[in-house]
């Protein structure tokens, strides 16, 4: 894993509510996995990353490292 990597997993714990996140973590054991959380996946990626995502990508996502994938 990388320092990107790294920071941005740190920056989805904040949005999940969790202290221990791994990238290999399934969305669907995540409690709070809605359109709020979507929304702010979101708004991480245009703000710290200058990255446009689409919510239906999010919402696709299996694995937290499809997410972080998609900020890459």
């Amino acid at each position: 894993m990388n320092k990107i990597n790294d920071k941005i997993l740190k920056e989805l714990a904040n949005i999940f509510e969790k202290k221990n996140i791994k990238e290999i973590d399934k969305i669907s054991d995540l409690e709070h996995f809605d359109s709020l959380i979507i929304l702010q996946i979101m708004n991480l990626a245009k703000i710290r990353y200058k990255k446009e995502i689409e919510g239906r990508k999010i919402a696709n996502c299996k694995k937290i490292s499809d997410i972080i994938a998609l900020f890459i």
